[in-house]
């Protein structure tokens, strides 16, 4: 009996991925990394994640998933950490008997260190919920935390917000992280260069209009990761 590797995350990550910028073109056809990978590692691949979820989407639908499943049969959970200016809710329906979770792109509560400060510890609840069940796991920061959230003086506010991240008790008690990838560092830009090696953007991405990951980039995330876990 095969090993679960269980996998939740975000657009970067889902099986059932649609382009906004080619919806002619068919990206579910093919394996993504959380697939790739679990047939390198012979496992067998339960991918959560949805387009658009957030932090608290991926750390709940993992730890719900645990809660639900014998532990023993978890191989490797592996979050795979979206941005954090998300937010992620759930509503219940009365004609299905069901709670489905939504997202939005931004929360309207709150600013960037109160974000940052959220995420770090919904990594660090995580963190310690495997801990205690001796479940393995690695985390990768799959796309940037809050890079995309500074508008006007880019080098001097991702620094202020680099220090303010690195400064936070929670940041300096996470661990396990994939590779050279950390909050600040997400594995999208440990692949392209911080997002400036225009030859590896074109190798990795769909499109010059559409940066998630084409095929090729599903195949170079999956190396890296297993290279690194």
């Amino acid at each position: 009996m095969k090993k679960i590797l269980l996998v939740s995350g975000c657009s970067f990550t889902t099986r059932e991925y649609k382009s906004h910028q080619h919806p002619e073109k068919d990206f579910a056809s093919y394996d993504k990394w959380p697939e790739m990978l679990a047939e390198k590692l012979n496992m067998q691949c339960v991918n959560l994640a949805k387009s658009g979820a957030g932090n608290e989407f991926i750390s709940n639908t993992i730890i719900d998933y645990i809660e639900t499943t014998d532990k023993s049969k978890i191989g490797l959970v592996i979050p795979a950490w979206s941005q954090c200016r998300r937010r992620d809710y759930q509503t219940y329906s009365t004609r299905s008997k069901s709670t489905r979770w939504r997202f939005e792109m931004y929360d309207l509560f709150g600013d960037t260190r109160y974000w940052i400060r959220k995420s770090l510890k919904t990594y660090y609840f995580f963190q310690i919920y495997c801990d205690y069940y001796n479940i393995p796991y690695k985390q990768v920061q799959m796309i940037e935390l809050f890079k995309d959230n500074i508008e006007i003086d880019f080098n001097e506010e991702k620094k202020e917000m680099d220090d303010f991240t690195i400064d936070e008790m929670y940041y300096k008690k996470l661990k396990n992280f994939i590779g050279e990838t950390t909050p600040i560092l997400s594995l999208q830009d440990a692949l392209t260069g911080n997002r400036r090696d225009k030859e590896k953007i074109k190798e990795f991405c769909i499109s010059s209009e559409d940066w998630h990951p084409s095929k090729n980039g599903h195949r170079w995330m999956t190396e890296y990761i297993y290279e690194n876990i």
